[in-house]
């Protein structure tokens, strides 16, 4: 019998006795813009972010000046899910950000305050898929 490579072995993944190499998942970053008027707003998204939450990590949810109410999190049915809201400002945002993600223990929902820069972007976007977070980064239609 003849056997045929058929490319389906994935990294990490092997068919041998040996134990599998553990790997952490690629990470991702989805941008939304929404409008103050939206139907959708960023807390909205938490369950989302939830649902992604295989490795059981924090989740972030980080805004200016936007209060989390558990009642909020009961009505999503995220009550028994580790959230974290922390304020962000303009000024020390992308450094929180990355600071985050490098800790390597959370997905995070950013309300970004003013314009991202390319630059920044491409970095956030790079800290995810290294340490397998997602992020959903969130601009206000201007």
């Amino acid at each position: 019998m003849r056997q045929l490579a058929l490319g389906m072995e994935e990294p990490g993944l092997s068919f041998s006795s040996q134990s599998p190499q553990r790997s952490l998942p690629a990470g991702s970053m989805t941008e939304v813009i929404v409008g103050d008027e939206s139907a959708i707003q960023p807390l909205h998204l938490l369950p989302l972010l939830a649902r992604c939450n295989e490795q059981k990590r924090w989740l972030m949810w980080l805004s200016p000046n936007r209060p989390l109410n558990k009642q909020w999190l009961e009505t999503m049915g995220l009550q028994q899910s580790p959230v974290i809201h922390m304020d962000l400002c303009a000024e020390t945002q992308m450094a929180l950000c990355c600071r985050i993600l490098e800790a390597g223990n959370s997905h995070m929902i950013v309300e970004w305050d003013g314009l991202i820069g390319t630059e920044q972007r491409r970095h956030l976007r790079q800290l995810a898929r290294e340490t397998g977070s997602h992020i959903v980064l969130i601009q206000r239609d201007l």
